[in-house]
């Protein structure tokens, strides 16, 4: 009887143990069990053979899973069947999914067709040994990204798994793709753009080869037109009739026109030549020879020209410099206002590019003389400024107002050719105001915009 209340005792504390060990089994069971649900431990239930396991790798402790949870590259552990194991947050993230919907679930479905083969290659060549590829994928909303997998194998329990690393790469491959296509398209546009010099030159030679045909060949009839309808002006004159008289006037008045516009053509083209020279001339002396010139015009129109304070000094080409302020001269004289006595005044400052405003930073410090040259004219309306500057261009009744639409234009690509700027402000009966701005010293080419000054 001892004897068998003692080997009932034992069978019992056997049964207790087993029943701890299998309470405690119970226990990690459904811890386990809670943490696949809710998709945060290395784990899946997996079929094979008819029979279910539990595929738990042998992981480090808590801190290196958190540590594995808060990268922000996608860790995932595989089975050898492709079967997701484990993911951390980041990988899911990746793939805008749930993570709970990601584990147990097979890698393949979200590699794209054309690169599984290099998937496949995971559980072959690439098993063997730690490697890198780059793999993509569509996410669940069909926008494709790319990565760089870093890939190695382990052992859990009784079986082989591979870790994958996921780098996303999207933005740094979109952004490559778009410098090769900007890349490309910079050759184009180059391309583009070397055929449009070419095109500019051509025009060129052929503005050249028109401006000796008007030099030559067409200067020559147009002064036998104009000396022989003078000469039936001043030896016939009295003995035509009405219609005759009118007949001649019309056609010396066209000539001389006709001569005219032949003239500033050739001028204009004159000025596209490479040959700039450059010396230091005084602008006070050019304005003195120009008014000069114009003595007959000015005293026709009794107009008054005032230069409030002496021109400088500054480094151009005299001939170039004379013919701009002619034109700019001239053309306040054309466009005066019955009348009201014409006065044209001109001043000057010297100021660097900083004062100026809108300056390339280059030439912030560079000096320029700002030359204004304002009138009591009839004016023009704002919208027009740019425009008075483009050759042909009138604003004006060709009856009431002389000239062949190049003079303003000629004193635009003479600024130019000066590295200096032009423009003009005006209302309509309130006169124009021309600004010309230049380098006092012509060190280096520079080219800016006007700009409203002080």
């Amino acid at each position: 009887m001892v004897k068998d209340i003692k080997h009932f005792l034992e069978e019992n504390e056997t049964l207790i143990r087993e029943k701890d060990e299998l309470n405690i089994k119970l226990i990690e069971a459904t811890e386990i069990i809670e943490s696949i649900r809710k998709g945060s431990i290395d784990a899946v239930f997996v079929a094979s053979n008819g029979t279910e396991k539990v595929l738990a790798p042998k992981t480090a402790d808590q801190a290196y899973r958190r540590f594995i949870e808060n990268m922000s590259e996608g860790v995932i552990t595989l089975h050898t069947d492709g079967l997701i194991l484990y993911s951390n947050s980041s990988f899911a993230k990746m793939l805008d999914l749930p993570l709970e919907s990601l584990i147990g679930t097979n890698l393949r479905k979200y590699i794209s067709n054309e690169q599984s083969e290099t998937f496949e290659r995971f559980f072959g060549e690439y098993v063997q040994h730690d490697t890198k590829v780059e793999l993509s994928f569509f996410d669940a909303n069909g926008i494709r990204r790319y990565f760089n997998v870093s890939l190695n194998a382990i052992y859990l329990e009784d079986f082989m798994a591979l870790n994958l690393v996921w780098s996303d790469v999207t933005d740094l491959k979109r952004a490559i793709e778009e410098r090769i296509l900007s890349e490309n398209e910079v050759v184009i546009l180059n391309s583009k753009l070397n055929e449009n010099i070419k095109i500019l030159k051509d025009a060129n030679i052929e503005l050249s080869a028109f401006a000796h045909i008007a030099s030559h060949d067409l200067q020559e009839p147009l002064r036998k037109i104009m000396t022989y309808s003078k000469m039936l002006k001043d030896g016939y004159y009295a003995v035509m009739d009405q219609q005759g008289q009118n007949c001649i006037n019309i056609v010396h008045s066209a000539s001389s026109r006709m001569r005219n516009l032949v003239t500033d053509i050739l001028e204009y083209s004159e000025l596209s030549r490479n040959d700039m020279l450059f010396r230091p001339i005084k602008l006070q002396l050019i304005i003195e020879e120009v008014i000069a010139d114009l003595d007959i015009v000015l005293k026709e129109t009794k107009a008054i020209i005032t230069v409030v304070e002496e021109l400088p000094i500054i480094e151009a080409n005299p001939v170039q410099i004379r013919q701009l302020f002619q034109n700019i001269i001239s053309n306040a004289l054309k466009f005066i206002k019955p009348d009201i006595l014409p006065i044209i005044s001109i001043t000057y400052k010297i100021a660097n590019g900083r004062q100026i405003g809108k300056m390339d930073e280059d030439i912030l410090d560079t000096k320029f003389c700002v030359i204004c040259v304002n009138d009591n004219g009839i004016g023009f309306k704002p919208e027009y400024a740019s425009k008075i500057f483009t050759i042909f261009q009138r604003l004006n009744n060709n009856a009431l107002y002389r000239g062949t639409g190049i003079g303003l234009a000629i004193c635009k690509r003479i600024v130019e050719r000066h590295h200096g700027s032009i423009f003009a402000e005006s209302n309509p009966g309130k006169g124009a105001s021309f600004t010309i701005i230049l380098p006092v010293f012509q060190e280096k080419s520079v080219l800016f915009e006007g700009a409203s000054l002080f």
